[in-house]
């Protein structure tokens, strides 16, 4: 089977990475790359040994790009999603689908219309240990779920500005916009139900971006299931934390991300689990499964509207915060 042909929109470091997941699953070809600063863009055409383009309408424009990867400020990524679809490429957005529902929206519609595929790039699905996370509570291994903290402080060697991801107009918000977008979906995931209502504080407690750098928000779920979703880019590198616990009828669950999981049922010792060997790390596993999309004409695991889903709780979390009550979704 032929290489999928594939186009990058933005030349940073995403961008880079996505490049070498693709190399690293195979079945791809990097065709070109588009990006507005030249030098940037010139330096990332000869390091991935493609065609440059200044403007993503030109690299859309090729009869030779079957895919993308948009790879942008997340301001931009409604409007590169629908000039793709209606280009008529295959679509791997990188979080978040948008910075507003309405853009959410539109984007899904141009993809439905269009007859294409939307991927939005939420890895934390794709990491062994919380798929395995994920099966053991399908399996009822703790019981009926109650309850579930998730956290993401992300250390910092420094505590200086963040570029683009600190200005709020490009990145839709703070950390919430940032690496709570990721916990958002994987809660949903997790718990398997939607939202129903939240409760949110947040703060700012550095300079490294414009909006809130951390903050909590208290959710409810249409199961019943009650979470608290903890954000933070104020702590030490030493003090971060990625990790999510989940109290049930029968037990409790751990999963740390990159490190492990682990359970214990009532009465019973605490049970590490052992993570299946080899395979895929999760960025490159989430490369795979897009490709696999493709050839296999159907839908992304992750699809436009997991991604609203995700930003449709974000964005309640930031209207509770503003307002100081409780919303209802």
């Amino acid at each position: 089977m032929a290489d999928t042909r594939i186009g990058i929109i933005g030349g940073g470091g995403i961008a880079r990475e996505h490049c070498r997941a693709y190399r690293a699953v195979g079945g791809a070809r990097i065709v070109a790359v588009a990006e507005v600063d030249e030098a940037r863009g010139q330096e990332f055409a000869r390091e991935q040994n493609c065609v440059w383009h200044s403007d993503w309408r030109a690299l859309l424009d090729r009869p030779d790009i079957d895919a993308v990867s948009i790879c942008l400020p997340h301001s931009l990524h409604a409007a590169a999603t629908i000039d793709a679809a209606r280009a008529g490429k295959d679509i791997l957005c990188e979080k978040p689908i948008a910075t507003a529902l309405d853009d959410a929206d539109a984007a899904i519609a141009a993809c439905h219309a269009a007859g294409v595929r939307l991927m939005v790039g939420h890895t934390h699905r794709f990491r062994r240990e919380h798929i395995v996370a994920l099966e053991l509570l399908r399996s009822g291994a703790i019981g009926q779920v109650h309850q579930v903290r998730d956290v993401i402080w992300a250390g910092r060697e420094a505590i200086v500005p963040l570029g683009w991801r600190g200005v709020n107009v490009l990145n839709g918000g703070g950390v919430f916009m940032d690496n709570g977008i990721h916990a958002a979906d994987r809660l949903i995931w997790w718990v398997g139900a939607r939202p129903t209502w939240v409760a949110a504080r947040m703060s700012r407690a550095t300079t490294i971006v414009e909006g809130e750098d951390l903050g909590v928000a208290l959710i409810g779920f249409a199961n019943g299931v009650t979470a608290t979703l903890e954000q933070s880019f104020a702590v030490p590198r030493d003090a971060g934390q990625c990790d999510a616990t989940f109290v049930g009828s029968e037990g409790v669950l751990r999963v740390e991300t990159w490190r492990g999981l682990g359970y214990a049922r009532i009465g019973e010792a605490w049970k590490a689990i052992a993570l299946p060997e080899g395979g895929l790390n999760g960025f490159d596993a989430e490369i795979a499964e897009f490709l696999s999309a493709i050839r296999e004409k159907r839908a992304p695991s992750v699809t436009g509207e997991d991604g609203r889903a995700a930003l449709e709780l974000i964005q309640a979390i930031y209207r509770s915060a503003r307002s100081g009550t409780s919303i209802d979704l």
